[in-house]
């Protein structure tokens, strides 16, 4: 597949789940771009510079919480004390953890804007036949292909190793894409296929242990679950007690793809 002028973004992936509701977040970054001026016909490394900032940002972590930039960040390991992040010894529970966590999120503004989105799907929820994993996988894939048609870029999808599923979810995708119109339907129809053709290559797969990028997901992909939960009346009361249903909201705001849903302002999704 050619390039279009405009370049190539990488979409890095990661989900998280508690059997009722099942959550997919997604943290686009900037890959290559024409460069403009007498160098037209070049290409500018963009992700190289997303990922030194990347870098420092688990440096501050470490600064400011004590989390080492060797541990890999799990969204629920980390909210739930489940983990060896103080130090990489001794566990980060409680306050202190809700606390590194925000503090996490809230510095994700080295991102490009409007690059992280998330959809999440209930159990019970039916997609044009699809349900929750299907369903969150289809919607995103819906979303990349609308925007990417609209910037006129091309993507490559990675997701965190383990998930073969991904791969023949997204090449059928490639081939038969169900999307709704946000008109009502299509000249009587409920949905049209729009094929997901702005992605390169193949479904792609990436151990999170060395991604950055996909370790941000995953603490998207989790505070989109808590903040799920509460809003569905389904958190424990330590949960409530800890104020877990917050955390998406430090996220900076102007990091969020809030066009993936109209009218949204959190970027998310949300298929109930």
């Amino acid at each position: 597949m050619r390039f279009h002028p405009t370049g190539l973004c990488t979409v890095y992936a990661d989900e998280s789940d508690d059997k009722q509701r099942f959550v997919l977040a997604f943290v686009s970054i900037p890959t290559l771009a024409m460069q403009s001026g007498p160098a037209a016909s070049a290409l500018a490394d963009k992700w190289k510079n997303y990922f030194r900032a990347a870098k420092g940002w688990r440096a501050e972590l470490k600064r400011t919480h004590n989390i080492p930039v060797s541990k890999e960040l799990k969204g629920s390991k980390l909210a739930t004390g489940r983990n060896r992040y103080d130090g990489g010894t001794a566990p980060l529970y409680g306050r202190r953890a809700i606390a590194a966590y925000s503090y996490a999120l809230s510095q994700l503004n080295f991102l490009p804007p409007q690059s992280v989105f998330s959809v999440y799907a209930t159990r019970d929820y039916n997609m044009y036949g699809h349900r929750k994993l299907e369903a969150s996988l289809y919607a995103a894939f819906q979303r990349i292909q609308s925007q990417n048609s609209a910037t006129g870029q091309h993507a490559l999808i990675i997701f965190d190793e383990g998930h073969g599923e991904y791969r023949t979810l997204y090449r059928k995708a490639c081939v038969h894409l169900p999307t709704g119109s946000s008109q009502g339907g299509w000249v009587g129809q409920r949905s049209k296929n729009i094929p997901l053709t702005t992605t390169i290559k193949d479904a792609n797969f990436k151990d999170s242990k060395t991604s950055h990028f996909i370790q941000i997901a995953d603490l998207v992909a989790y505070a989109t679950l808590v903040k799920a939960r509460a809003e569905l009346g389904a958190l424990s009361d330590r949960e409530k007690n800890l104020s877990v249903a917050s955390l998406h909201d430090s996220i900076p705001r102007r990091v969020l793809n809030t066009k993936v849903k109209t009218g949204g302002t959190d970027g998310i999704d949300r298929l109930r």
